[in-house]
C-alpha cells in the first residue's frame, strides 16, 4: 500500500527542521564550550600539587603551569586530554609577566591548546608609564606556543582607568594585540588635553 505524498511532506519537513536545528546549535555553540570528540575512558595518571614547565628549543622556559590536581586521559593519535583543577599559568612574553588563574582547565594535543574555564582571570604586567592589564571571563583558550588567546564568552578588560566590555576577544602575542568581538562598551578617562 502506497502512502500518499501529501502525508509524507510534513514528516520530511519536520525531519529537515530537526536536522537544521541540531546543525545550527552545533555551529553556533562557543568553541570553548564544545566537548572534543574523544571518549574519555579510565584515567591513566593523576597527581596532586603538580608543576609543569615547558621549554623552547633554545632551552628557555616558555611557561609554567601549576595545578592542585592533574588527571590524564590517554587517547590515540594525539587525542589525549589532561585535566587541571585550579590551574595557574605563568608566562613571560617580551619582558612582560602574565599570570592566569581559573577554576579548571583542559590541555589538548600535548599542551598545544589549553582551555581554561570558570572565573578566568589574567593579569599582564605593564611597562614603565603603562599600567598592567587585567582580563576576566568565564572561558579562555590559550595556544602557548603561538602566544595566542581567544574567548567567545563575555569579557572585561581593565587597564588603568579604562574598562572595556565585549562579547568576546582574540589576542596575539598574549594580549599584545587585541581584537574585541560582538558588542563592545568602553569607559575611558578624559585625557588632560580634552578637559576645558
Amino acid at each position: 500500500m502506497a502512502i500518499p505524498a501529501h502525508r509524507i511532506y510534513p514528516v520530511v519537513a519536520l525531519a529537515l527542521l530537526a536536522g537544521a536545528t541540531l546543525w545550527l546549535e552545533r555551529v553556533s555553540a562557543p568553541e570553548e564550550a564544545r566537548t572534543p570528540v574523544v571518549e574519555r575512558g579510565k584515567a591513566d595518571f593523576s597527581a596532586d600539587g603538580t608543576r609543569l614547565v615547558s621549554f623552547g628549543a633554545d632551552g628557555r622556559q616558555r611557561y609554567e603551569l601549576l595545578a592542585e590536581r592533574i588527571t590524564h586521559y590517554p587517547g590515540a593519535n594525539g587525542t589525549d586530554i589532561t585535566e587541571f583543577t585550579r590551574p595557574r599559568l605563568t608566562q613571560t612574553a617580551e619582558g612582560r609577566l602574565l599570570h592566569l588563574v581559573a577554576d579548571s582547565g583542559e590541555a589538548y594535543r600535548e599542551g598545544e591548546e589549553i582551555l581554561f574555564t570558570g572565573k578566568v582571570r589574567v593579569r599582564r604586567s605593564g611597562i614603565p608609564g603603562e599600567p598592567e592589564a587585567v582580563f576576566v571571563s568565564d572561558t579562555l583558550t590559550v595556544w602557548p606556543d603561538d602566544e595566542r588567546a581567544r574567548s567567545r564568552t563575555p569579557v572585561v578588560l581593565t587597564r588603568g582607568d579604562t574598562v572595556i566590555r565585549a562579547s568576546g576577544m582574540q589576542a596575539d602575542n598574549i594580549f599584545g594585540t587585541l581584537q574585541f568581538d560582538g558588542r563592545v562598551n568602553a569607559t575611558m578617562p578624559r585625557s588632560g588635553r580634552n578637559t576645558p
